[in-house]
């Protein structure tokens, strides 16, 4: 019988050290389908050595290969700057030459260039781009640069010191913008309804006596088109002239009929990122299957998008729950967008079938370098739209005010997608009074540390200022009692709450009680005085809760009490002195008995 000879199943080793000339003129990156998604010329890369920009390119294909496309376009645009830089240099022959005193003339050499200003952080977040690529390269070969293998992370200490704070959008400026979009999206709902309802027609409408007729138009192009807004060979090939839609907006006013358009888009995602507080860009890449119904209200509905970002390596659904019984509730919304994008479904491509907010590409695809006729809008036609959106509804609010001087509305500032979510955040802060929980729930956050990043802006300064001064005034009124005055108007009166301290500030500023009434173990302005009579309603809480976890189920124990008892335990019990234990338990003993627990 014949051996099997082995199979060599060792990884072949890569050259690295392929000239530039030899490799391909451009790096090209494919969507799942195989389709052309972007494409980056190598030549812009000229003066680098051969070696280092060899190197340089494979990591960036092989690091970015589902990286998304505005990641790959800052990278390059990285790459290019540092080809630049070492374009005009001379001590730089090889790889081997890369070490961390290149690195920082580069960034010195950024700094100091006349046609732009750059701060600290915008050049970490340049350099920063450059690290993966380094360090993907270095990995693979530990000998292939010079000096360190790394880019040290800290090239520029402190950058983010040097941050100004991020504009927010006031609520009474979301409110307006909210306004305007609801404003656009009844106008586009009717007139896509008016449009399917003629296009359902078995025969074309009659001709009006000067014209073909609005009605007759619609039902025409519509057949031309397949359902959607016809291209111009389609429009010759049914003898339907350009000329013909000059009164109703032309060709992309004309296909509001038929399906969503750029335009009429942009309301949709504005209202939806204010509602939901979502990231711009995996808003726009949203699925069509993002409508989850509620496992217990049937009134509800939960809307779900992928952040890339979130969780690491574990991509975490974001969720958000809205009463689909509100007529403009992010739901309702979404229902709308389905039936807009459905005829449109035929005409994209197998990477977009998928996605919400699709659009028709107008003009000419084959000279736009599109493959379908429709598509996911891109980023850059998203924010155009948005400037052409605030300019629409100024004009259209500055012809009502003068028209209504007694009814004056708001203008829209003017604003970015950008904006929304940290101004979604710090409104509920502000709402919240400075309970940064309520932002971080909002926002589906897993630290606190995350969500502070976003509450900024003067107001939520002035709340934390605020918040450090009430708490500073309780803890000086506990070092200091006061005498209480008799009730009255307008007097703060205290208020005796668990373990038998007294509770300063019962009343919230807005005039609601404290949210935090009741569970005074979480209240950040608690103090409890180290004598025996408080040590003694401890041990008696403490005991009481202990006996009642034998006897409840254990899921509802965990829910509400197991966190009284930790703080109770581990937060309260040692900082009272050994010496009170005995006279504590001897009060204990006379106290009444507590409520049971349920």
């Amino acid at each position: 019988m014949r051996a099997k000879s082995r199979i060599d199943r060792r990884f072949a080793p890569v050259d690295e050290t392929v000239p530039l000339a030899a490799m391909p003129a451009r790096v090209i990156f494919n969507d799942a389908w195989g389709n052309v998604e972007q494409t980056f010329d190598i030549a812009e890369l000229a003066g680098v050595p051969a070696d280092l920009a060899a190197i340089l390119l494979r990591a960036f294909h092989v690091h970015d290969l589902a990286g998304a496309r505005k990641t790959r376009t800052a990278r390059w645009h990285a790459l290019k700057e540092i080809a630049e830089f070492l374009r005009d240099r001379r001590d730089v022959e090889t790889a081997r030459d890369l070490d961390d005193a290149l690195l920082r003339r580069f960034a010195g050499w950024m700094a100091e260039r006349h046609d732009r200003a750059r701060g600290p952080q915008s050049l970490a977040g340049q350099v920063s781009l450059l690290r993966p690529l380094i360090e993907r390269a270095a990995h693979d070969d530990p000998d292939v640069f010079g000096g360190p293998r790394t880019i040290p992370a800290y090239l520029f200490p402190n950058s983010h010191k040097h941050r100004q704070p991020k504009r927010r959008l006031s609520s009474q400026d979301m409110k307006a913008i909210l306004a305007a979009c609801y404003r656009e999206i009844d106008e586009a709902w009717e007139t896509f309804q008016y449009g399917q309802a003629i296009a359902a027609l078995p025969e074309p409408p009659p001709l009006i006596p000067r014209g073909i007729g609005k009605d007759r138009l619609i039902w025409l192009h519509h057949r031309a088109g397949r359902g959607i807004a016809p291209t111009v060979e389609q429009m010759r090939a049914h003898g339907l002239g350009k000329d013909t839609l000059l009164l109703y907006g032309r060709q992309r006013g004309f296909a509001r009929h038929y399906h969503l358009i750029t335009d009429t888009l942009v309301p949709f995602y504005i209202a939806l990122a204010i509602q939901t507080a979502a990231n711009p860009d995996p808003l726009r890449l949203i699925r069509r299957d993002c409508l989850v119904p509620h496992p217990l209200d049937e009134e509800r509905m939960f809307i779900e998008w992928l952040k890339p970002k979130t969780g690491g390596r574990i991509k975490r659904m974001q969720r958000r729950s809205f009463d689909r019984r509100r007529s403009r509730s992010a739901p309702r919304l979404v229902e709308m967008l389905l039936k807009m994008t459905a005829p449109l479904l035929p005409h994209v491509g197998e990477q977009d079938r998928d996605r919400l907010f699709l659009i028709r590409r107008m003009g000419s695809s084959r000279a736009r370098g599109h493959r379908h006729l429709a598509g996911v809008i891109r980023w850059e036609t998203l924010a155009l739209a948005i400037c052409r959106f605030i300019v629409r509804s100024n004009e259209r609010i500055e012809a009502w005010n003068a028209a209504h001087p007694e009814r004056p509305r708001r203008l829209l500032p003017d604003f970015s997608a950008g904006l929304f979510r940290g101004s979604v955040a710090t409104a509920h802060y502000e709402a919240s009074e400075g309970d940064i929980l309520a932002p971080k729930a909002v926002l589906n956050h897993v630290s606190v540390a995350t969500t502070s990043a976003y509450i900024e802006g003067a107001a939520a300064q002035r709340i934390e200022r605020e918040t450090i001064a009430r708490l500073q005034e309780l803890m000086l009124a506990w070092v200091i009692p006061r005498p209480v005055a008799p009730s009255g108007a307008g007097e703060r009166q205290t208020a005796s709450v668990l373990f038998g301290n007294d509770c300063l500030a019962p009343v919230s500023g807005a005039g609601g009680l404290c949210p935090k009434l009741g569970g005074c173990l979480a209240c950040p302005g608690l103090v409890v005085p180290l004598d025996a009579e408080h040590l003694a309603r401890i041990l008696q809480a403490r005991a009481h809760l202990e006996e009642a976890r034998d006897r409840i189920d254990p899921q509802r124990w965990a829910l509400f009490y197991a966190s009284s008892l930790r703080a109770l335990t581990h937060d309260l019990l040692p900082d009272f002195p050994d010496e009170l234990l005995p006279k504590a338990r001897r009060i204990a003993a006379t106290l009444p008995p507590l409520p049971d627990l349920e």
